[in-house]
């Protein structure tokens, strides 16, 4: 039978390696987006953010420039950190953060297709963030900051 207590969480579970090899492909996701929008030059970016948001009037290119100068910089470092598990909780927050931004932009796009994606990205963060007990294959576990001595309930 079953222990119904707390036990304490391993690294080497089932649970934990699912937890790490969806924060590692998640992360790397979310850093790809930004390194690929660095690498086609900031420039080709900006350009097309003004071109998503031309018929947008209350969307100013004032804001629109830095925001898509400073996007991929913030994708890039949000996903390595979410990538390595290095500062999770706060790389996630931060991500979650970022996807309600660019969804409230693309709400104002009435770009409903591209909204239900972002709504994927909001749950994928919503599960790490509360699934996060289980983050023990990370830099965060190999620094000590992790959750590798929390307890969890014990499978019944």
């Amino acid at each position: 039978m079953a222990n119904l207590g707390m036990q304490t969480s391993d690294w080497r579970s089932d649970g934990s390696l699912a937890y790490s090899l969806f924060r590692f492909t998640f992360g790397l996701n979310i850093m790809m987006r930004g390194v690929v929008r660095i690498a086609m030059g900031l420039p080709a970016f900006q350009n097309y953010m003004l071109t998503q948001f031309k018929d947008v009037p209350v969307m100013p290119s004032a804001f629109l420039i830095p925001f898509a100068t400073v996007l991929p910089f913030v994708e890039t470092l949000i996903g390595l950190c979410i990538l390595l598990g290095f500062q999770t909780r706060a790389a996630l927050i931060a991500g979650a953060l970022m996807i309600a931004g660019l969804t409230f932009g693309t709400m104002l796009r009435q770009d409903f297709t591209i909204a239900w994606l972002q709504l994927d990205y909001a749950i994928a963060f919503f599960l790490l963030i509360a699934l996060r007990s289980w983050n023990l294959i990370s830099v965060d576990a190999m620094m000590g900051g992790g959750k590798a001595s929390t307890a969890v309930p014990a499978r019944v």
